[in-house]
C-alpha cells in the first residue's frame, strides 16, 4: 500500500507541474531534476542570475501552493 500511495504522489506533483507555466516547470526541473546550479540553470534559460533566482523561487512557491490542496503534501 505504501508504493500505492507513492505512486499517487507521483501522479499528483506530474499533474500540478503539469499545469505550472512552462518556465516554472523548465525552472523547477533544471534545478531539481538536473541538479543544476542556479547560474547554470540561468544560462539555460536566457536569463540572468537574478532572474532566474526568482523565477526559481516564484515556482517553486506556486508548486508548494498547488500541492497544499492535497493532504498528503501538507509538509
Amino acid at each position: 500500500s505504501e508504493a500505492a500511495i507513492k505512486a499517487e504522489m507521483r501522479i499528483k506533483l506530474q499533474e500540478a507541474l503539469n499545469g505550472m507555466d512552462p518556465v516554472d516547470r523548465e525552472i523547477i526541473a533544471l534545478r531539481h531534476f538536473e541538479q543544476l546550479s542556479g547560474n547554470e540553470a540561468a544560462s539555460v534559460l536566457g536569463l540572468s542570475k537574478t532572474g532566474a533566482s526568482s523565477r526559481y523561487v516564484r515556482a517553486i512557491t506556486r508548486l508548494k501552493s498547488i500541492l497544499s490542496q492535497f493532504p498528503e503534501f501538507s509538509d
